[in-house]
């Protein structure tokens, strides 16, 4: 009786989510639960923790499964639901999974390859002859990456701040390869005025979501599959990591960007 009155207490003061935490703790998770968290449109990565760190009585008979597509509930959410019921994934440890929040997996053709950074140097530069204002590019050494691909659809395997949306987290970019032997990209710039950030130009769009199956992510953050929209051109490219703008522990923590480069033939 004690605990009926506390959830619904907290659901008055702080609404669905108190009111979720509070049932989570009380009785397994069911298919309405789901449902219930998708029709509040709460964040797929939610739910998918949600499942992972809950107790949970699902059906995934055909049936039942088919319900949930028609329903809207998003393929991630589905397999995290049938891995749990199966008893596949489990539940992280209280110190997290084995997954290092510093690299980052490449998949391409069935194929696991862990990505390394290479820090930037910056340099700054008068463009235009200095009337279009002054530039700021982040420079890799090197005129072509060590880690080639032989497709153009990789993917991309990444430990996310929990606190973090991906998007803001990371960025896929083409690099311009100079004479001097360097690959770089534009930082920062402005004439009247100056803007950070890559530019517009060559950011490459991608798509992300979160991994069905969470027991290998670190604690506080979500494992997330990444891929570029269109295959990739030939060239040379980065995933960089916005550390210095998240707030992130352990090696991360530096206040520096990453960039982990490859090549496309």
């Amino acid at each position: 009786m004690q605990k009926t009155r506390t959830a619904l207490l907290l659901s008055m003061l702080l609404g669905f989510g108190a009111f979720a935490t509070a049932t989570l703790a009380d009785a397994p998770l069911t298919n309405a639960d789901v449902l219930k968290m998708v029709e509040a449109k709460l964040p797929e990565s939610t739910i998918v923790l949600a499942i992972r760190g809950s107790e949970a009585r699902f059906d995934v008979a055909p049936d039942a499964l088919i319900s949930l597509s028609r329903a809207g509930v998003p393929a991630a959410v589905v397999d995290a639901m049938i891995q749990k019921s199966q008893g596949a994934s489990g539940t992280a440890s209280a110190s997290g999974g084995d997954w290092n929040p510093e690299e980052i997996v490449l998949r391409e053709n069935g194929k696991e390859t862990v990505m390394r950074y290479m820090p930037a140097t910056f340099r700054t530069a008068a463009r235009g002859m200095g009337f279009g204002g002054v530039g700021m590019y982040a420079v890799l050494n090197g005129a072509a990456a060590n880690l080639r691909l032989s497709g153009n659809q990789p993917s991309f395997v990444i430990a996310v701040p929990g606190n973090a949306q991906p998007e803001s987290y990371l960025t896929l970019a083409n690099l311009a390869v100079r004479r001097n032997n360097t690959r770089e990209v534009s930082v920062g710039g402005g004439y009247m005025s100056y803007s950070t950030g890559i530019a517009r130009d060559r950011i490459v769009p991608t798509e992300g979501k979160p991994l069905a199956d969470q027991s290998r992510a670190p604690k506080g953050y979500v494992l997330f599959e990444i891929s570029p929209k269109s295959p990739l051109p030939p060239g040379e490219y980065a995933l960089i990591t916005y550390n210095s703008q998240v707030k992130t522990l352990g090696f991360f923590a530096s206040g520096t960007d990453s960039y982990f480069d490859f090549g496309v033939d």
